[in-house]
């Protein structure tokens, strides 16, 4: 698959994660980058605490769609709540300058750590069967298990040195 046919006719989940970046982008842009961190620093709280969630007791007998489908929106939706929790903690912070290119940089970091983090709740053979219908592209970048590490590590040094 050629760059250009992929701007063409672009995959679904592909489009999914530049509207992540898009997002990420006007999050840091109105809040700023100490709001993006936060952000981050929510995403990885989540992670540590997300497994003691007892939602796998709830989701016995069903398809591993059905299961991956509500932890990830069990997932996003506790990370909304954490991050705003986080932000009216910190929310005495002055509203930091910002740099287009750092917050594009840290909007990146971001989606693709959040992309990463929510394709690790899908269980083992979605991904590995791709019932999920993922473009080869973001099966590589966000579901590979090499690449995914990366995603998790690269965020702390992009809000460290930026």
């Amino acid at each position: 698959m050629t760059y250009l046919s992929m701007l063409k006719n672009p995959a679904w989940d592909m489009v999914f994660v530049l509207m992540l970046v898009a997002a990420g982008f006007f999050w840091g842009i109105s809040g700023g980058k100490k709001k993006m961190a936060l952000t981050m620093l929510a995403l990885y709280v989540l992670l540590v605490i997300f497994p003691y969630f007892p939602i796998d007791s709830i989701l016995g007998g069903r398809a591993p769609n059905e299961i991956f489908m509500f932890r990830a929106g069990i997932f996003l939706a506790a990370l909304l709540l954490l991050a705003l929790f986080l932000s009216r903690a910190f929310a005495r912070q002055a509203h930091d300058n910002c740099v287009w290119w750092e917050i594009i940089l840290l909007a990146v970091l971001a989606a693709g750590f959040l992309a990463a983090s929510i394709l690790s709740l899908a269980p083992a053979e979605l991904i590995k069967n791709n019932t999920l219908n993922l473009s080869s592209s973001v099966l590589k970048l966000f579901a590979d298990p090499v690449i995914a590490k990366w995603w998790t590590i690269l965020p702390i040094f992009g809000v460290i040195f930026l």
